[in-house]
């Protein structure tokens, strides 16, 4: 078996994707001509072997989409057919409907032509609606990876809120394998302005560990503001689990100061070199290997 990492894996997951899969590392020729356009030749001999493409489609999704689909091509041009697709993060995943008139499903649009390709199986870190295999018409494989971060990480928890009803099925699965209570948090997004509102719903949290389970932050607003309610509502400990976390220094200053005790995440993504202690990264390479071992 052979893995083929794409520019927007890191490094720390091509690592333990080799290690934990015993997977031989694919040789190519990935470089950009003068005006931008990217150029990809797949250089190792290959035949007959099972191909594993890892592609995170972030930072610069746009160029990361172009490179996946280019090397997906090449190596239907080598009549390499026993090719598996591992999408850690899937860029251009939160719009898998049409919100106002005139929108497009950004998801349908970006990923219908995965369907062009022979893939043997396709699998996903923690897609942002489980409705969007149906929607691209393919089969993926969403792993959540809530529970395998928690119990790396080793925090104790109590109660497993989502940040929204469209986000309870994490939260569920996560307490159902912790053996512990959910419910879910009341969100509303203003879609013309993008101002979003939290509330809490009546639960009872007064001294006790909270975490907070969803698959992106972003800006870190919603998340801030679910945990300074929660705090104020008494809770002892809160706690951030989301499975890709988008950085910025913004983000950092708005989670910071709400008193967020961890966010807890994964390598599904490149991050900044240098992160507060608060801030946890969990390497998810055991996860995805023994998920692609089990298909």
């Amino acid at each position: 078996m052979f893995l083929l990492p794409l520019s927007g894996t890191p490094q720390s997951l091509v690592n333990s994707l080799r290690n934990y899969c015993n997977l031989s590392l694919a040789e190519k020729l990935h470089k950009r001509f003068p005006d931008g356009e990217q150029y990809i030749r797949i250089t190792s001999d290959m035949r007959n072997k099972i191909i594993i493409v890892v592609q995170s489609l972030y930072p610069e999704q746009d160029s990361k989409l172009v490179e996946l689909y280019l090397a997906l091509e090449a190596l239907e041009g080598l009549n390499l057919t026993e090719v598996e697709l591992v999408i850690p993060y899937m860029a251009y995943s939160r719009q898998d409907k049409r919100f106002l008139a005139g929108e497009p499903m950004s998801v349908k649009a970006v990923y219908m032509p995965l369907r062009l390709f022979n893939l043997r199986k396709i699998l996903a870190l923690d897609l942002h609606s489980p409705k969007i295999p149906e929607v691209i018409g393919l089969a993926i494989q969403n792993i959540l990876p809530h529970t395998y971060m928690v119990k790396k990480v080793g925090i104790e928890v109590d109660f497993i809120l989502a940040p929204d009803k469209g986000a309870l099925h994490r939260a569920r699965i996560l307490a159902e394998n912790i053996g512990k209570p959910f419910d879910y948090l009341e969100k509303y997004r203003d879609r013309i302005t993008g101002e979003i509102n939290v509330s809490i719903r009546e639960l009872d949290v007064k001294n006790l560990r909270i975490a907070i389970v969803d698959d992106i932050v972003s800006t870190g607003g919603t998340l801030a503001k679910a945990a300074q309610i929660l705090y104020d509502l008494g809770a002892s400990k809160v706690y951030a689990v989301v499975t890709h976390a988008l950085i910025s220094e913004k983000t950092i200053q708005t989670l910071s100061a709400s008193g967020l005790d961890m966010l807890i995440t994964t390598n599904s993504i490149l991050h900044p070199e240098a992160l507060p202690k608060w801030i946890q990264v969990t390497d998810v390479g055991e996860l995805l290997c023994s998920e692609l071992k089990s298909l």
